[in-house]
This record gives structure tokens, sequence and C-alpha cells, in this order.
């Protein structure tokens, strides 16, 4: 019996290199002007209203303790959704890959990862590169960014 495969889109922040299953992605885009929310997590950026429904943005460098993202008109945004159908947009310095991964070619992650382990899904060496899988229902409670991000909460800034 054949082994299941499944696809990861991979993406870069702070040359590493991390991937999401390409379920969870429903679309990735370029930077687009977003809404601020006052008294929010420093990594919620704001929301970005799409085809009527408000996005948590998230500058995913800064949910890992890294400094802040630049953000440009080259600046990338993966929008993301879970298991509910609630979405989010994460940014991130650049899009890589897919990659094709079975079960057998994720591994625990090891410690030298710059990134909580509770986050990780596993790392993959892929082409002698290492794609750690992120677990986004780990990363972000989903529910609670929806509350936040409501549009009454919400500034026109």
């Amino acid at each position: 019996m054949s082994e299941e495969v499944m696809e990861y889109l991979s993406f870069l922040i702070d040359d590493e290199e991390y991937g999401l299953n390409i379920l969870d992605v429903k679309e990735v885009r370029g930077w687009s002007e977003i809404r601020k929310l006052p008294n929010s997590e420093s990594y919620l950026l704001g929301v970005l209203e799409l085809r009527g429904e408000y996005i948590p943005i998230i500058d995913l460098r800064q949910r890992f303790n890294m400094s802040p993202s630049v953000l440009s008109k080259t600046t990338v945004v993966v929008i993301v959704r879970n298991e509910q159908g609630q979405s989010l947009g994460i940014i991130v310095d650049a899009v890589a890959e897919v990659y094709q991964l079975s079960a057998s070619q994720i591994k625990t992650a090891p410690s030298f990862v710059k990134i909580d382990e509770r986050f990780i899904e596993g790392i993959a060496s892929v082409s002698g590169n290492h794609v750690v899988l992120i677990q986004l229902e780990r990363l972000f409670d989903f529910d609670v960014l929806h509350e936040v991000t409501q549009p009454d909460l919400v500034s026109e800034d």
C-alpha cells in the first residue's frame, strides 16, 4: 500500500523555509492597505476587507518574536483558512515552492528551530534544505482573532 502524500506551500522568513499544508491556503496575494486595530497584539497588524469578509492580517515575523516585516508593494500575504472556514492573512518574506511530502519524510523538529515547538507539525528535508512545517491551529486562535476584528472595532486609519 502506498503512503499518502500531502502538498505543502513553502515560504521564507528570515532566510528560513517554512511550510503550510496547501489545503489550508486560500490564496497568495500582494500587499494592499489594511485597517488598523487599536489595542491589539503587536503581530496583529489590522484587517483586510476581502470580498465582504474581514480577514485579520498577521505579521508572522512578529508572531515568531523576530523583527517586524518591512511592508511594501512587494510584501506577500498568504490567506489561509482553518477547518471551521475562518480566514486570516499571514505576511511572509517570500513564497518559495510547493512540495509533495509523505508522512515518512516529516520528522520531529530539532531544538535549533527558531520558533516554539508547539507550533510545529514537523520538519522535512527537501533537496538538502530543511522545511519547518507549521501547525496553523496551534499558532493562532482563529476565534479570538476574528472576535477582535469585527467591523465595529476597526478604525478607519
